[in-house]
């Protein structure tokens, strides 16, 4: 279990020194099954996660080149624009 921990730290980190300003990824476990958010690829790019069934967060696809991942609070959604 500590070494679970010891990884998802080390990934949440590693996500988070690619971010780009205004990317937002939310912590890797502990999320409500079936939401979305936006996300960073493992490549840098913008794209958007969902939540499984797990309670964990899955990488869904990439945002189309020369666009980005911007979040609607109204409707809990990511768009790519």
């Amino acid at each position: 279990m500590q070494f679970l921990t010891l990884l998802t730290t080390a990934v949440i980190a590693a996500s988070s020194a690619v971010a780009r300003p205004g990317d937002y990824t939310p912590p890797a476990a502990g999320c409500k099954p079936g939401t979305y958010s936006c996300a960073v690829g493992k490549y840098g790019q913008q794209g958007w996660q969902v939540c499984n069934t797990s309670e964990l967060w899955v990488y869904g696809g990439d945002c189309p080149p020369h666009t980005a991942c911007n979040f609607n609070e109204r409707n809990q959604s990511p768009y790519c624009i």
